[in-house]
């Protein structure tokens, strides 16, 4: 096999396209988009007025019937970056534009659609701000799944040991399996909540070195980011595991960096982190200490909250504005959370899999670990041969969700 060369921002390997025939991200786009776009409006039915179901339905058929991708009308502040990216890719139709902008700037246009930013007109101002995801959020977190998951969590989240915090890290990648933008995916992890016998669907599990690299500065512990992904279950499990960082003095503080509007439909929003704390709160019984906990520490700012738009942008992550780059560059470790972030760091490329994780990301500015469920095809870090073995068993493996990563520069 040739030398794969090392990685440079400006010229990265090209991105996965829509359009590859029976690729992934052709069938996102012909039918798991199509069906959210839906369920926008079934979760709406009756509510929405007739023109945001019009806008709606326009986007629905301009996606399903391939048309060329319409730009965004709009005065919000992102509306300027967004036409930028979208120059590069007019005229074309959506399946023939980079999947990861086809996706971000799909939700971007639902967005749109039903008013979340307003300027539609007075008849819509009452759906400003309004998340089209809410329902499905509120229905996740009103299920018995993300609370057994959470019980889990925090028995073993009592003791201050370097044991605990394995089992925290690891909670949080099978967390990230239950994500509202991959029906089946969700259906499968509700039913497979036993994190301890996860060990052997971990491709790399490089817990051992981020505990190691964290107890060695337990002295002086410094600032531990989250780069969120999902809320309900996932959010959940980030919280425990902050909790954790900032309880037994792991970490001082904890900056959690969230999206600053909906999109992916379950991705954490600062609404979200409200409402799940304020769930924790109201389950009672066991959770009430963990939801006061992170109610105090919110207001000490031992746990800081940060909504960046950048973080619901099409651009990836060597593209990371300055002064976000210099803020993170500050932090200890950076703990980068679920799928969508991991492709946005190797670039959404078809990397050879055994290509090493610091040949597809030399720029991060500070130490890092990737906690990861597999649904998509981009990955690196395996051992020669390994992908071509899961080949054999599970043509799947790399979109499925039954498999994680753990991996770290640290």
């Amino acid at each position: 096999m040739p030398t794969q060369p090392k990685f440079d921002p400006t010229q990265p390997p090209p991105p996965l396209m829509t359009g590859e025939p029976g690729s992934f991200a052709h069938k996102t786009l012909t039918t798991r988009k199509p069906v959210i776009i839906r369920q926008v409006l079934t979760d709406y039915a009756g509510v929405y007025p007739s023109a945001i179901v019009r806008r709606v339905e326009a986007l629905y058929d301009e996606l399903t019937l391939n048309q060329p991708i319409q730009p965004l009308k709009t005065t919000a502040p992102d509306g300027v970056s967004w036409q930028q990216v979208w120059q590069q890719q007019q005229g074309r139709g959506w399946l023939d534009i980079p999947w990861y902008f086809a996706e971000s700037f799909l939700y971007r246009r639902l967005l749109e659609a039903t008013n979340y930013f307003g300027g539609n007109g007075p008849e819509l101002v009452a759906w400003q701000g309004i998340d089209p995801f809410l329902p499905r959020k509120q229905a996740e977190l009103s299920s018995d799944t993300p609370w057994q998951v959470l019980a889990a969590a925090l028995s073993h989240a009592e003791a201050n040991s370097e044991a605990s915090l394995r089992a925290l890290l690891h909670h949080c990648v099978w967390g990230n399996r239950i994500d509202l933008s991959y029906n089946q995916v969700a259906q499968d992890a509700g039913r497979e909540i036993a994190v301890d016998s996860e060990q052997a669907n971990l491709l790399v599990d490089d817990t051992d070195r981020v505990v190691r690299y964290l107890s060695n500065r337990r002295s002086t512990p410094g600032r531990i980011d989250f780069i969120c992904d999902n809320s309900g279950t996932e959010l959940l499990m980030d919280l425990a595991l902050a909790d954790f960082l900032l309880r037994f003095e792991w970490a001082q503080p904890v900056t959690l960096h969230i999206k600053a509007h909906p999109t992916f439909v379950s991705d954490a929003i600062p609404a979200d982190l409200d409402m799940t704390i304020a769930a924790i709160e109201a389950k009672g019984g066991p959770f009430t200490p963990l939801a006061r906990r992170l109610s105090a520490q919110i207001i000490r700012e031992r746990l800081k909250i940060r909504a960046h738009i950048f973080w619901n942008s099409s651009r990836f992550f060597w593209e990371i504005p300055p002064s976000l780059t210099a803020s993170l560059a500050q932090s200890q470790l950076v703990i980068f959370k679920g799928d969508a972030n991991y492709r946005r760091l190797v670039g959404d490329s078809r990397w050879p899999a055994a290509a090493p994780l610091a040949d597809a990301i030399p720029y991060f500015p500070a130490p890092f670990v990737t906690l990861r469920t597999l649904k998509s095809d981009p990955i690196v870090g395996l051992q020669p041969g390994q992908a071509e073995a899961l080949d054999r068993v599970d043509a799947e493996w790399r979109v499925n969700g039954k498999r994680g990563v753990i991996q770290a520069m640290v």
